[in-house]
């Protein structure tokens, strides 16, 4: 006949407008979006793996890194000292 859920899980906001996932692990990330006034859907985000970079790669990037100085230190000095 009908479908009627015989065991719903209720929680209650507390004054921080916070509620508690039963089945939810620490640091798990939600998108929330309201799907209809008063129905909340709730979506796991899965983080995309990522992979580790090598020591060659990081040095390759730090040096061509948008902030890496392009002139000496001791040019720099002679043009911010005064003279």
């Amino acid at each position: 006949m009908w479908d009627y859920p015989t065991i719903m899980k209720t929680v209650i906001a507390d004054q921080k407008r916070r509620i508690v996932l039963p089945n939810a692990k620490p640091g798990e990330v939600y998108a929330v979006r309201e799907v209809e006034t008063g129905h909340l859907e709730l979506s796991l985000m899965v983080p995309a793996p990522q992979k580790r970079k090598r020591r060659a790669e990081v040095d390759k990037l730090l040096a061509t890194a948008a902030l890496t100085p392009e002139m000496s230190w001791e040019t720099l000095r002679q043009l911010t000292r005064e003279s």
